[in-house]
């Protein structure tokens, strides 16, 4: 399998980011992590758990 490091790269920052307590973009990283499950089926199981965790519901339901 050939992953895109660009995508896997740009989603490892924004998870850094919030890590560190810092605002991210939660659309974009929605978006990488939704491209992600079509390029890379194999880190899809993965992908699916970003795809939850910046769902608009799960947000307000941290609020």
């Amino acid at each position: 399998m050939q992953y895109r490091w660009e995508e896997i790269d740009q989603l490892a920052a924004i998870l850094e980011a919030e890590a560190a307590g810092h605002p991210v973009d939660t659309d974009r990283a929605r978006d990488l992590a939704e491209r992600l499950i079509r390029l890379c089926p194999d880190i899809a199981k993965t992908m699916n758990r970003v795809v939850e965790r910046f769902a608009p519901e799960a947000a307000t339901a941290a609020a």
